[in-house]
Order: C-alpha cells, then structure tokens, then sequence
C-alpha cells in the first residue's frame, strides 16, 4: 500500500497532468488568399498561439471560426500538432475557406466602414490532459487607410 501511494504522484508527473491548464491565447497574426474560383475562396491564416501556463501545452488539433465586421467569414480546422513552451508562444499556419458570397458581403462592408473588426474562437485540442479540448476567443481591430495617415492596427 505505502508502495502505491509512492508510485502516483510519480505516474502524475511522469504523465504531465497538471490540472486543468488555462487556454491558450490565440490571435490572428495573418491572412492570405491562395487560391479563388467562382464557388471558393481558400485562405492560408497564420494563428499566434500563447501559453500562460507555467507548464509547456501540447496542442494536437484546432478547431476556429473567424468572423468579420459581425458576420462569418471562414472556418477551419488543423490537425497539426505543436507544443507552446511554457510562458511562451508559437505560430500555426492553417487552410480555411469561404464562399464567393461571404468575400462579395465583406467588400461592401469594408467600402462603407473602412476597417475590419474580427473575432475569432474555436477549440483547442490537447494531449496528456484530462481535459481533451479548450475553448479560446479573440477580438481586434484592423484600420485601413494609406500610410501616414496615423491609422492604427490592432490584430
């Protein structure tokens, strides 16, 4: 008995189970069109990922919904796997896609506002933790205009 009580703390620790990790941070740091037909548009997006975790987090999958000035834009989602070192961050290059409609609705908005609200959430899915997915949510603002117009970017 006194052999097992020794015996799991050193199964958690060798596991990596923590607890409950706190989500992770994520951020739109990029948006490319990379290919365009009638019925599609395929977007490459680059998502800054953060840990806030005292403890490197094991991401094996993502799920994410971008929405634009208030209206769906492009979902997605990525099996690609990375590990956020503890207190630290990553980037994810991930494929996305919309319809015709949805970039011909944007267009309108963008001529009548002239910047880009966005926000975006999904879920993250992580290895070795009791907890198998996390939700996570960003907002920013992107200000188009010319240069010097001091036009602020908050992506």
């Amino acid at each position: 008995m006194a052999g097992a009580a020794l015996a799991a703390p050193l199964l958690l620790a060798t596991c990596g189970v923590t607890g409950d990790p706190v989500p992770p941070l994520v951020r739109l740091a990029d948006l490319r069109l990379v290919e365009s037909s009638v019925f599609e548009q395929r977007f490459e997006i680059d998502l800054r990922i953060g840990n806030p975790n005292d403890f490197a987090l094991p991401i094996d999958g993502l799920t994410f919904d971008l929405e634009v000035n208030g209206e769906s834009f492009v979902r997605g989602f990525s099996d690609q796997r990375v590990t956020i070192p503890r207190l630290g961050d990553g980037l994810v290059s991930v494929a996305a896609s919309t319809t015709l409609i949805e970039v011909v609705r944007q267009l309108l908005l963008l001529s009548q506002r002239g910047d880009l609200t966005y926000r975006l959430s999904g879920l993250a899915y992580l290895q070795s933790f009791a907890r198998r997915s996390v939700p996570y949510q960003s907002e920013g603002t992107f200000r188009l205009g010319g240069p010097g117009d001091g036009s602020e970017r908050s992506i």
